[in-house]
């Protein structure tokens, strides 16, 4: 990929387990609330998330973004789209997300 800094592989975001698929992701103050498909939700601080997007062949599939560990200490982590119109339509406002 052109343009793309840093080392290893870049996994199939088609194929990732339910624990890497995200099913829903809610906001409240400064945290993302995201639950994936096997029914788990992890919280992240607003500085921890990152939204990206990868339409390629291993990119995600549409409307089934991937959770991607990110960051050294391991309390950050990606969401990666298939596009970015599925960004806001994915994030809602929501304080009870438990």
């Amino acid at each position: 990929m052109m343009g793309m800094m840093g080392g290893g592989a870049v996994p199939d975001l088609k194929k990732m387990a339910s624990q890497d698929r995200v099913q829903a992701i809610s906001y409240c103050g400064d945290t993302y609330h995201v639950t994936t498909a096997d029914g788990q939700t992890r919280d992240f601080w607003e500085r921890n998330l990152r939204f990206k997007t990868d339409s390629g062949s291993e990119g995600s599939e549409k409307s089934a973004p991937a959770l991607v560990g990110a960051g050294m200490m391991g309390d950050g982590a990606d969401v990666i789209f298939a596009a970015p119109d599925e960004i806001s339509v994915m994030i809602t406002r929501d304080c009870n997300p438990h």
